[in-house]
């Protein structure tokens, strides 16, 4: 392998380095080394690309900084340099890429894409914050704030999902996840504003998240590559997803952080959204030794993309349709021999498999899919009702480890995963403000498919900042939340889970939810009672199982005094409860 220092191409620090970055790197496509002097680097978004990301806003080509297409056996030694972004516009991204390692950097934006305010008062229908114009450059236009994000581009502070962090713990304040929505906002002077709103329970010096632009770019893009190890990176701010991956096969993310740029005077606020989506990849999927804090979205998502059939065009070819609006106009949904799996959508039952001959995109909404067989009839009969069939790729589904994690406070869940393969969720703290983990899957709402049949959630530890909020599928510590409009309690939709051996501090607020499952395992665990906050989940028992067969609960240590019930259930069948 060729080792070559950039600075001996003219790639210094201090300087803009784009596009001669993107020359270098074409002219050593493989087998290489590349190696960066430690210091500042600066990427202002020269080169463009069509990319269809999933669970993004859909736009017309992407802005890109470090661009990686094509390359393969390379390794990026950044030595702990910062990058620095300007705008809206992707940090990294990795296209048809094999065996590639980036280790060693610090990725941050000059005009941070989320801003801060600090509550100096509060009243009847208001709350006045303030926002450091030092820190998030913003101005006040048309009675609303705008923010600078760099390159001349404003965006408007949104009117929804602004996360309030308390100033001591920087947690988020307990249940007032998603609550505050500013209807009005006045400027008082001295960049001090006061915000008209509904929701005013606060404290003074409490931090306030405000998002602002739109999720447009993910920090690290990452399409149709192989054996790719991110090391030892940290976030200090992100417009949209963290790390996003796609139609990937063997992915590790190893010390990778989503942390606030204390330095700089932000507090909590790093990424817009999520931390880490990882959406039709195969192979294994490890994320290992990272820390996750003041994420406006989930730490981890880990799942499938379902889409409808809408008509058959022949015996063996169906025109199908992407239902989200964030997820379309895939490339690479299928190929040639992947199994793709038939799924009735109201009881969420997989109804038998096909291998795929041809896939060919058609419009944003629609592709063609080709099989190597007939469509059964039954099928056929079925498809003519457009709400009735799903498909999803079941060949891009990943194994996922995780272990080792810190999942700080967020907005919304910790880690939410659907996939069929096997799934280890192991020694992580959690501290997040919904729930920590979310067992999801559905084909009828997000559309981020996988039922799991192997999922073991083992020797983590839950404090009692989990679940402080209520936000989607928050039922539960554990929540396992598949969407089934119309659930049969003898055929399930996941199956196999095994939570053993955590440790649950919780003030009342339920630890585990399961919906739709068989063969569910609780066991080895030990609750116990904190008296850090008032009941105020409306959760009655500390487990409840709704359509679930198979259950062994036993083994678990209760420690304190409760206020729930131990065990509820509904419409369940063969439930062994302390062995009996």
């Amino acid at each position: 392998m060729d080792r070559i220092y950039l600075s001996s191409c003219g790639i210094i620090p201090g300087c803009d380095i784009t596009e001669k970055l993107h020359e270098i790197f074409n002219a050593h496509p493989s087998d290489t080394e590349f190696v960066f002097d430690k210091g500042d680097y600066y990427f202002p978004p020269k080169l463009s690309r069509d990319y269809r990301l999933s669970n993004t806003d859909v736009i017309p080509e992407r802005k890109l900084g470090i661009w990686l297409r094509d390359m393969k056996n390379i390794k990026i030694d950044c030595s702990g340099s910062r990058f620095l972004f300007s705008g809206h516009m992707s940090a990294v991204t990795l296209d048809n890429c094999e065996n590639v390692e980036i280790r060693n950097c610090i990725i941050d934006w000059l005009k941070p894409l989320a801003a801060e305010g600090i509550v100096t008062g509060s009243g009847d229908g208001y709350i006045d914050m303030f926002v450091s114009s030092d820190i998030f450059p913003h101005r006040y236009r048309d009675g609303w704030l705008e923010f600078n994000v760099g390159n001349g581009e404003w965006y408007p502070m949104s009117r929804y999902s602004h996360i309030q962090f308390d100033a001591v713990t920087r947690t988020v304040r307990r249940a007032s996840g998603d609550r505050f929505s500013a209807k009005t906002i006045e400027d008082l002077g001295g960049d001090i504003y006061r915000f008209g709103c509904g929701y005013t329970d606060t404290s003074i010096g409490n931090i306030f998240v405000l998002r602002h632009n739109e999720r447009m770019h993910a920090g690290i893009f990452t399409e149709r590559c192989r054996s790719v190890v991110f090391e030892d990176i940290t976030f200090h701010s992100c417009g949209g997803l963290g790390c996003l991956a796609q139609f990937c096969t063997d992915l590790t993310y190893r010390r990778v952080n989503f942390l606030p740029n204390t330095k700089a005077g932000r507090k909590v606020a790093n990424g817009r959204d999520d931390g880490m989506h990882i959406t039709c990849c195969s192979g294994r999927v490890t994320i290992t030794e990272c820390s996750f804090t003041g994420l406006m979205d989930d730490p981890i998502n880990v799942h499938g993309c379902c889409v409808t059939a809408a008509e058959a065009v022949d015996s063996r070819t169906l025109r199908c349709r992407f239902r989200h609006p964030q997820a379309q106009g895939f490339f690479y949904w299928a190929k040639a021999g992947d199994e793709i799996a038939f799924i009735e959508r109201r009881h969420m039952e997989t109804l038998g498999t096909l291998r795929a001959s041809g896939y060919s995109l058609e419009t944003r909404d629609t592709f063609l899919i080709s099989f190597e067989s007939d469509i059964p009839s039954r099928y056929l009969e079925m498809i003519d009702d457009p709400e009735c069939m799903a498909l999803d790729n079941l060949t891009n589904t990943a194994e996922f480890v995780c272990t080792d994690n810190r999942f700080g406070s967020c907005r919304a869940r910790g880690i939410l995963v659907s996939t069929p393969k096997p799934v280890l969720i192991a020694r992580n703290i959690f501290a997040s403000s919904g729930c920590a983990v979310l067992v999801a899957g559905d084909a009828n709402y997000w559309f981020e498919s996988g039922a799991c049949h192997d999922v073991e959630i083992r020797d983590n530890v839950f404090t009692d900042a989990c679940l402080s909020s209520m936000y989607q599928f928050c039922e539960g510590i554990i929540s396992i939340c598949p969407v089934v409009p119309e659930p049969k309690t003898d055929k399930p939709f996941h199956s196999n889970i095994r939570i053993t051996g955590n440790r649950f501090d919780t003030p009342d607020t339920p630890v585990l939810y399961a919906f739709s499952c068989k063969g569910l395992n609780f066991t080895g665990n030990t609750i116990t009672s904190s008296p850090c906050a008032d009941k105020w989940h409306g959760g009655t028992a500390l487990i409840k199982l709704n359509h679930c067969i198979d259950a062994e609960l036993s083994g678990n240590l209760k420690v304190g005094t409760f206020n729930l019930n131990d065990i509820e259930t509904a419409d369940c069948e063969n439930i062994r409860w302390n062995g009996k």
